[in-house]
């Protein structure tokens, strides 16, 4: 390749990596200025006020405290790994190794951005910022304490906001045009409606224990110490494994099978581009251990604290632990199994309610 090819591509690369950078930041600025402003209720002809810098600033932050918590969630699964395999993890960049997701992100932010010659170019951007901004709308549903960000419909909203976090997979798939990417989205797909039924009766059996659709009135309904893992433990197993699909984790990570399908969905995609796949990726983790804490736990946001870290390491433990099942067990064991036992469940639940 001679000197004006390379300088050529650069740009290429450089003006895709903008486009991208741009996407992202209008989903931040657009939600921070379409937010609710507060309206006195005594003034029945008062108008919604201009939103301030500071209030954007503040919506931003919850978001930024996500990507640094991904970062350092991607420390912890290396060094858990590293224990339970007895060998060294990361331990040269800083002390401890502490900085080394800021070094792992640097290096990939500096790489190339290659788009496929075959591949649709501006869907193939496009695929990596509609993941990583449809697995941030999920923290906007944290039960937070402010009664400024408050979702009557949260649990509704949740199962929206996961049920289409598959477009994004399908989505870079289809647009890289190779037989892997395209074989790892098919694969998510089907599996995505394999597990999403038996997650459907879970919600369906919290919801009617504690009457209400809002993840803060759930958290505060467990607050009196009366948690729904008493009476839905079943449920609760249930809800693990469906998260972990969900989420492409051990032992369910058929998305990206890197043994069968050259990692999958993602194979074409390089530096920036795989970064932000990468961080969508375990800000689902983060978010789905957020919600099984509170789902069936609840209480006080230390003890909230203290199950989504555990939870999060059953994550990182069931990688290392468990090896990845064939495919069409994944299927018999979610039509068959799963279906029947949240079934069972569901009409117990029910009963127990009518009493």
């Amino acid at each position: 390749m001679n000197h004006k090819a390379k300088m050529s591509l650069t740009m290429v690369n450089g003006s895709c990596l903008v486009k991208m950078l741009k996407s992202v930041g209008v989903f931040f600025g657009g939600w921070g200025l379409l937010k609710p402003c507060h309206v006195l209720a005594d003034s029945p002809y008062s108008e919604p006020a201009l939103v301030s810098v500071g209030s954007v600033v503040v919506s931003i932050i919850p978001f930024v405290g996500v990507l640094f918590a991904v970062g350092f969630y991607t420390l912890l699964e290396r060094k858990v790994l590293s224990i339970i395999m007895i060998r060294k993890g990361p331990s040269k960049v800083s002390y401890m190794g502490i900085l080394q997701p800021f070094s792992d992100a640097g290096k990939l932010l500096c790489k190339e951005f290659i788009v496929p010659t075959r591949a649709n170019v501006g869907p193939f951007i496009l695929a990596p910022a509609v993941m990583l901004i449809i697995s941030l709308l999920g923290w906007l549903l944290y039960p937070y304490k402010s009664a400024e960000v408050f979702y009557v419909f949260g649990v509704i909203l949740f199962m929206a906001v996961t049920s289409i976090s598959v477009y994004g997979v399908m989505m870079s798939g289809w647009v890289s045009n190779s037989k892997y990417s395209l074989l790892g989205a098919v694969r998510a797909m089907a599996q995505s409606i394999s597990y999403e039924i038996p997650m459907g009766f879970i919600f369906f059996c919290v919801v009617l224990c504690a009457g209400l659709f809002s993840f803060q009135e759930i958290s505060m309904y467990q607050q009196s110490l009366f948690f729904f893992f008493f009476p839905l433990c079943g449920a609760l197993v249930v809800w693990l494994l469906c998260v972990l699909a969900e989420t492409n984790r051990a032992p369910f990570d058929f998305v990206e099978g890197e043994s069968e399908l050259v990692s999958g969905y993602n194979v074409e995609y390089s530096g920036g581009g795989f970064a932000v796949m990468f961080i969508a990726e375990y800000s689902s983790i983060l978010l789905s251990s957020v919600v099984s804490a509170i789902m069936f736990f609840g209480g006080n946001e230390v003890l909230t604290g203290l199950l989504t870290l555990a939870v999060a390491i059953f994550f990182l433990i069931t990688r290392a632990s468990l090896p990845r099942l064939r495919y069409d067990k994944l299927m018999n064991l979610c039509w068959t199994v799963l279906l029947c036992v949240m079934l069972s469940i569901s009409v117990c639940v029910v009963v127990l309610v009518s009493l």
